[in-house]
């Protein structure tokens, strides 16, 4: 990255996505220098994705060789459309925590577990107070059925500025839920995945999520 931006133009860059007219074309030039800035973060992040995947595989192994880990960026869209939907949560460009994520799907939620208490020993995902941060949608699942269990690391950038990166820990057939999901919003343009769409999608996805769980808490099944 040859150009550098501090962390001010950073939220404000992000806060300028908030306002509708940003998109006309009389600010195309606002929209281009805001859109550099938020390449300029977005790409910030891909080194420490890099560290956190290769620290998520080596974990994950310990368990379970056939573990499947992948690592993603947030598209620019994808991270201009978050920033619009939780505007009333005062969401900011500079602290929004998976713009770089890494996921590891692993076969059952014993393994599961296991690599979640390897994690939360290092110190990369305990914070001052030796605490980590954990959503564990497995035991409280999202509203539209969505399970798994997300937790924040922080690794450094190329200037050593420790940047936050999501890590996701799914069974396989939360995986096969969660990615079932995401085929449907394609197909038939809806966004279920941000809780956009069509009431008998949801409903169905919904039951759905709730089958799988019971299938999973079956043993051997």
């Amino acid at each position: 990255m040859t150009r550098k931006f501090s962390g001010k133009q950073v939220i404000k860059a992000g806060d300028s996505f908030l306002d509708d007219a940003i998109f006309k074309d009389e600010n195309i030039t606002k929209f281009g220098e805001s859109m550099e800035i938020l390449s300029y973060w977005r790409f910030s992040h891909e080194h420490p994705l890099n560290i956190a995947v290769n620290t998520l595989d080596n974990t994950c192994r310990k368990f379970e060789k056939n573990t499947i880990v992948a690592k993603r960026l947030k598209r620019h869209v994808s991270i201009v459309g978050k920033l619009r939907r939780f505007q009333n949560e005062k969401m900011k460009l500079k602290n929004m925590q998976d713009i770089g994520g890494c996921r590891a799907v692993i076969s059952g939620e014993k393994k599961l577990r296991q690599v979640l208490r390897e994690l939360k020993k290092k110190s990369e995902f305990k914070d001052r107070n030796g605490r980590s941060r954990i959503k564990d949608y497995i035991e409280k699942p999202k509203t539209d059925g969505y399970r798994g269990i997300h937790i924040i690391g922080k690794f450094p950038d190329d200037n050593g500025k420790n940047k936050n990166i999501e890590i996701q820990l799914r069974t396989r057939i939360q995986h096969y839920w969660a990615t079932a999901l995401e085929i449907i919003d394609i197909f038939t343009g809806q966004a279920l995945k941000s809780n956009q769409g069509d009431i008998n999608w949801e409903s169905f996805f919904i039951r759905i999520s709730e089958q799988f769980s019971i299938m999973e808490e079956i043993h051997l099944f």
